[in-house]
């Protein structure tokens, strides 16, 4: 209770910082953090407990000209104690604009309460925290769970999907825990959740602060790895307790002559110890608070930022108390005994990502399904036509992957048979229709190149096109909207991983049980546009089998058999078998080439599309002729086939030249 505005002053004044803030948050949480009892070092923050954390910290001090700081690492190794006492310097000792994000809701339930209070308790700033803005009606504390207000900035605590917590703030310090742990992608579709959440510093130009951390998962998926390796990838290099050489902490196998290795009795493992990579001695667990004191971060490469730093440490590197050695080693020889924890394994002690190695069709197999017709021909066999237009953004200054369209022209015949009739790529602007790559498509369209005929003069127009418009950027998106508008029969077309029912949504006749092929969808900024989403997973997989059909001697080939023009070049056949099909049934390309694969998905789809729509019109058309319910029955994709097969059955006195 105030006296007099004189005693609002004095007391709100007293409040205020008398000096500049500490120059160091690694002083600053020696000088003030203390952690509760139940932790692994209860009482004062002592930097000698985790001295690989000191140069991570102070980078991240208003002092240091770094902006932005990656750490790939293992579990037990301190760091979210680190990030809060980064978060605690920036709310008491320097205040600004914070979010910090976790990877997950829960995750950040369980941080909020059982880390983030007791560290404000402990440096003793409570006080700091209120409302900064007074408003009777609704009563703010300023101190509430996920958002706390102090003078001069505040907090806001975000797991990686609120988007909508990303978009309304912008901030000077920007904390990321556990980047690996969260979906890539935003449930609102607005793109990349670190995308987003990175813009929301772009105001505070030379004085953000970005810290991002994460245990990995895999190469294919990981995103703390693509930040670590395009930053300066410094490591901890430690000195020999014996022999005093500098070197990184290692697992080691059997055939190396140094590394962590361990010794078993009667197959128990009793000891674990580190062979040193000069002097071949060995040293122990317990030396770790001797060496870790004395090591220190060296840069094994060239950031691709000057004001960005990256690190990587494993849990080998834990301190004395936490994570041991031998622990380590258990973890590692159940990883080598069961491939299901051999990834938990290389993550978590090591903190690298695992590569997954996957399953793909051979090219060179897949090469032999090459036929007897030419580019641009139809075959015997084709009932109809579908296509896909894939879009690269790529590179005016590449000239191997130019800005360009990359379309297939697929024939469709009985039991999946398919037949690539046309492969044609198009360089040029992507974002504009009517200019570009779109404009030469256009262009060949209209002087003939998508009008087809078989050598018995039976002509074939592509009943359905689909355009990807996956990339979300606004200016290819409204130039793959606009040119489908120019275009009958032509859709855009986005690949999702698998597509599940919604609720109410009546469930498709197939296997798939509640996943769904595709799905037609409005796109809303135009209220009239269809846009076809696509299970991406379900054809892939579909597309892979078929591939491994092999051609018969004698026509007609089996069910699903792919047939390619003996002319079709062989870098095709590599970008069609490029991605890898992981585990848990998903696709990765790994860095190559897969515009073929996504153009074959998307006129397989677009066949599937065509024949649906095909049954549903001859069922409407049957209802109106008054046609019954066994009649209606028998209306089914076969019955559709046989109808199609009469209609563009091949003229055989053309074949025989009579």
């Amino acid at each position: 209770m105030y006296h007099s505005d004189f005693d609002f002053l004095r007391i709100e004044n007293s409040k205020r910082p008398t000096s500049l803030p500490l120059e160091k948050i690694s002083y600053y949480a020696e000088q003030k953090r203390i952690l509760p009892p139940g932790t692994p070092f209860p009482g004062l923050w002592n930097n000698e407990h985790t001295p690989y954390g000191i140069e991570i910290m102070d980078n991240m001090s208003p002092w240091s000209p770094i902006q932005h700081t990656v750490v790939m690492k293992g579990p037990q190794l301190g760091f979210t104690a680190i990030a809060e006492n980064i978060l605690c310097y920036w709310m008491d000792e320097s205040p600004a604009p914070i979010i910090f994000m976790s990877a997950t809701d829960d995750l950040l339930d369980e941080w909020t309460s059982k880390r983030l209070e007791p560290a404000i308790d402990s440096c003793g700033f409570r006080e700091k925290i209120f409302a900064q803005t007074e408003n009777t009606k609704t009563r703010r504390t300023g101190d509430k769970t996920m958002s706390k207000d102090f003078i001069g900035g505040f907090l806001i605590m975000s797991s990686a999907q609120s988007a909508a917590k990303m978009r309304s703030n912008s901030v000077r310090i920007l904390i990321r825990d556990e980047v690996d742990g969260a979906p890539a992608e935003l449930r609102t579709g607005e793109g990349n959740w670190l995308d987003v959440s990175f813009a929301r510093t772009d105001a505070w130009d030379a004085r953000k602060k970005i810290f991002d951390f994460s245990t990995p998962t895999t190469y294919q998926r990981s995103a703390i790895n693509p930040a670590y390796e395009s930053g300066d990838k410094r490591r901890y290099f430690i000195p020999c307790p014996i022999c005093g050489k500098k070197q990184t902490l290692e697992m080691g196998s059997q055939d190396s002559t140094f590394g962590l290795k361990g010794d078993y009795t009667a197959g128990i493992l009793t000891e674990a110890y580190y062979i040193c990579d000069y002097c071949h001695e060995a040293f122990f667990n317990h030396h770790k608070t001797e060496f870790l004191l004395k090591g220190h971060w060296e840069p094994t490469a060239v950031s691709s930022d000057p004001l960005m730093r990256s690190y990587q440490i494993g849990s080998l590197y834990s301190p004395v108390g936490m994570l041991s050695w031998k622990d380590a080693v258990k973890r590692f020889d159940k990883g080598s005994k069961d491939p299901n924890k051999a990834q938990a394994a290389r993550n978590l002690v090591l903190g690298l990502p695992f590569k997954e190695t996957g399953s793909r069709p051979k090219f060179e197999k897949v090469m032999e399904l090459r036929g007897d017709y030419e580019e641009g021909t139809i075959p015997k066999g084709v009932l109809y036509l579908t296509a896909m237009i894939d879009v690269q953004m790529g590179s005016k200054k590449d000239a191997n992957n130019p800005p360009r369209l990359e379309m297939e022209v697929l024939g469709v015949g009985s039991g999946y048979r398919t037949w690539s009739i046309l492969y044609a790529r198009f360089e040029g602007e992507v974002t504009d229709a009517f200019d570009g790559a779109w404009e030469n498509l256009n262009k060949w369209a209209n002087d003939g190149g998508l009008n087809f005929r078989r050598d018995d003069g039976f002509e074939f127009d592509v009943k359905i096109i689909f355009v990807d418009c996956g990339l979300g950027i606004s200016d290819y998106l409204h130039a793959v909207y606009a040119f489908c508008e120019r275009w009958n029969n032509t859709y855009p077309s986005k690949g999702f991983g698998l597509i599940q029912n919604r609720k109410g949504e009546k469930k498709e006749n197939s296997s798939a049980g509640n996943i769904r092929r595709y799905r037609a969808t409005t796109v809303k900024s135009s209220g009239s546009q269809i846009i076809y989403e696509i299970s991406t997973r379900l054809y892939k997989t579909r597309i892979y089998r078929h591939l491994q059909t092999e051609r018969q001697l004698t026509e007609p080939q089996k069910p699903g058999f792919c047939n390619f023009p003996s002319d079709r070049f062989e870098a095709y056949f590599k970008m069609l078998t490029s991605e890898e099909k992981l585990s848990d049934g998903s696709y990765e390309a790994g860095g190559r080439r897969n515009e073929a694969l996504d153009c074959r998905v998307g006129s397989v789809c677009a066949a599937d599309v065509y024949l649906d729509a095909l049954v549903e019109e001859e069922k409407l058309m049957a209802k109106q002729l008054g046609a019954n319910a066994v009649e209606l029955a028998a209306i089914n994709k076969k019955w559709i086939i046989t109808k199609l097969e009469k209609l563009t059955a091949y003229n055989l006195q053309s074949e025989l030249n009579i």
